[in-house]
């Protein structure tokens, strides 16, 4: 019997891709909005928040589906709260 392998990433659904990109480029475009508003450069940013400046401008971007992790240390060093990034998210569209 072959083994299962749990934690292995499956691909999603076009659909779900779509909705991911949609997701993340909201993200960063609000995590941009928050940096910019502080005077900070993205160096300085992922000084505060223990990251790689390249891993933050790729967030920023919408390239990077980060980790809750990953929020709260963002948010922390932009001295918000993580729901703040959080609160300008798209609706999902329901699926029947």
């Amino acid at each position: 019997m072959p083994r299962v392998v749990v934690n292995k990433p499956q691909p999603l659904e076009a659909r779900f891709v779509v909705e991911r990109d949609r997701v993340q480029a909201a993200f960063g475009s609000r995590l941009r909005d928050f940096r910019v508003a502080r005077q900070l450069t993205l160096e300085m940013l992922a000084d505060r928040a223990d990251l790689h400046a390249n891993y933050v401008g790729a967030v920023e971007r919408g390239e990077r589906n980060l980790s809750l992790y990953n929020i709260w240390r963002i948010a922390h060093g932009l001295g918000v709260a993580p729901a703040e990034l959080m609160q300008s998210l798209p609706e999902r569209a329901l699926h029947p």
